[in-house]
């Protein structure tokens, strides 16, 4: 397991899943959330956070390899489906510092984690 995702609470497999409330930190310290629901999801909600990649779960393993391998990935979908398989699929290619967000966007809206900052699409 990556020593970046160390201090996250929940560990399954040997997969962390930040829960929201652990995700500001990990976003200071270079983490970004690749925000996996496909357009029409993330019309409806969005993360509301500044580091966001978004590349849709139905095109992720054409551009997986567009996401950077230095920097500290958490994967992040409607509720952790898709994020915990890609996060797998990841870690097959070589990626150390990836995760799946715990309860995805329905656990984080839950949480009330928002800031009113830009988002990087993809």
């Amino acid at each position: 397991m990556s020593e970046f995702f160390k201090s996250c609470c929940l560990k399954i497999d040997g997969i962390p899943y930040p829960i929201p409330r652990e995700v500001p930190e990990l976003l200071q310290r270079g983490a970004v959330v690749i925000d996996i629901r496909e357009e029409i999801e993330t019309e409806i909600r969005a993360f509301g956070i500044e580091k966001v990649v978004y590349i849709p779960h139905s095109e992720f393993e054409e551009k997986w390899s567009t996401l950077p391998i230095d920097k500290p990935l958490i994967l992040a979908d409607a509720v952790g489906l898709w994020s915990k398989k890609y996060t797998i699929f990841l870690k097959s290619k070589g990626y150390n510092d990836v995760s799946s967000l715990a309860g995805g966007i329905a656990d984080w809206k839950r949480m009330d984690y928002q800031s009113n900052q830009g988002n990087i699409n993809h």
